[in-house]
């Protein structure tokens, strides 16, 4: 689904893609802020150089919620991980707190 945002000074229009991404030439930076700014409440943007995107702008508030869920993500898989390692560990590999507590210092 696309969409076409037009305006009258007549520059290339940003793009808007699937429903979530609006894209913006570096250049309309300088022209357009402000409409680019009103655009992050419904989408990111992708600004692009020579048609290659170059940085992407987002609302703080979803870029914090971005963030939160790559963390939990990471959470999940790092628990998955212990779990599986601890699944095929041998019990005699383990050594005791206290004993690593000794080892370190």
């Amino acid at each position: 689904m696309e969409a076409m945002l037009c305006y009258p000074w007549g520059l290339e229009p940003m793009r808007i893609v699937k429903e979530r991404t609006t894209f913006a030439a570096v250049s309309e930076l300088r022209t357009s802020l402000d409409a680019i700014l009103r655009q992050l409440h419904e989408t990111c943007v992708v600004l692009e150089k020579h048609n290659k995107p170059v940085a992407v702008m987002m609302e703080p508030q979803r870029y914090k919620e971005m963030e939160e869920a790559v963390e939990r993500a990471s959470d999940i898989l790092l628990a998955f991980e212990a779990r599986a390692r601890e699944a095929s560990a041998d019990a005699s590999g383990f050594v005791p707190l206290d004993e690593a507590e000794k080892r370190s210092l």
